[in-house]
């Protein structure tokens, strides 16, 4: 079991010195992406006949006027573009107010509009997340980093939540290669999240299949489901399988116990 725990630290010590290694060609392909969206967008908007010349030259200003990060100029400006488009983000930024972002934002996901429907599937991903509805959240998230990844700056976040939804899934190993990619290719996301990605990947990597600690994930899990009402087949399976491994753990303790009162009763 030690020479385990180890073999796992020194591969994660192992990665991180590959991420060290790579930081600074990854912030320059951060940085490279950040530009390369936002040109694409100043002319992206510069072909829409239907966009007033007024409101080019505002939209215009807004996003030069941003850094290397212009996540939130890039929403300001779809505003503009789309005045509608505040009352689904203004919903998402509420608390309790995610039964109306989700009706607000759904849609837009499909629009013809790739700047809106990447925008709009990363808030609606991120309403979802904050309701731990992981399964719903998954497709909004492989799309942000997928097709519509040349069309928003918030991929960086979407790896990190789809690394927090595949663990929420039970979907450990898929969960760490996407919270490493996370940590590998966004060194100047929040600390905050960098922290928590890392912790999450330590976490992981120590679960020990039918221990403990994978009786907590699939309880964690289990819980999540009820809670949303999901009283399907996968999770009375997951229960079950939970009743299962505590009855072996149990049992082993038991011998374990028995074994130990043995061996005092014959000294």
């Amino acid at each position: 079991m030690k020479i385990g725990r180890l073999f796992q630290t020194a591969l994660g010590l192992l990665a991180m010195g590959v991420m060290f290694v790579g930081v600074t060609n990854s912030v320059e392909a951060n940085d490279q992406h950040s530009e390369k969206v936002k040109a694409s967008f100043l002319a992206h908007i510069n072909s829409l006949e239907t966009v007033p010349a007024s409101q080019k030259t505002a939209i215009q200003k807004t996003v030069s006027g941003a850094d290397s990060d212009f996540s939130d100029a890039l929403t300001e400006s779809l505003i503009l573009m789309y005045p509608k488009y505040s009352d689904a983000i203004a919903a998402s930024d509420t608390s309790g107010g995610y039964e109306q972002a989700i009706e607000l934002l759904s849609p837009l996901q499909q629009s013809d509009d790739k700047y809106l429907a990447g925008d709009a599937s990363f808030y609606l991903a991120r309403t979802l997340m904050n309701e731990e509805r992981f399964e719903d959240a998954m497709p909004c998230l492989e799309n942000l980093v997928g097709d519509l990844s040349g069309f928003t700056v918030h991929q960086g976040s979407a790896q990190y939540y789809l690394g927090v939804a595949q663990a929420g899934l039970l979907k450990n190993q898929e969960a760490v290669e996407s919270l490493m990619r996370f940590l590998q290719f966004n060194p100047n996301a929040p600390e905050r999240l960098r922290v928590s990605a890392w912790r999450q990947v330590q976490q992981i990597q120590s679960i020990q299949k039918g221990k403990l600690d994978d009786v907590y994930q699939r309880m964690d899990y289990s819980r999540r489901r009820l809670e949303l009402v999901e009283t399907d087949e996968v999770t009375q399976d997951e229960q079950d399988k939970i009743v299962s491994m505590l009855t072996k753990l149990i049992k082993e303790e038991e011998k374990k116990e028995c074994s130990s009162n043995c061996k005092k009763g014959g000294t």
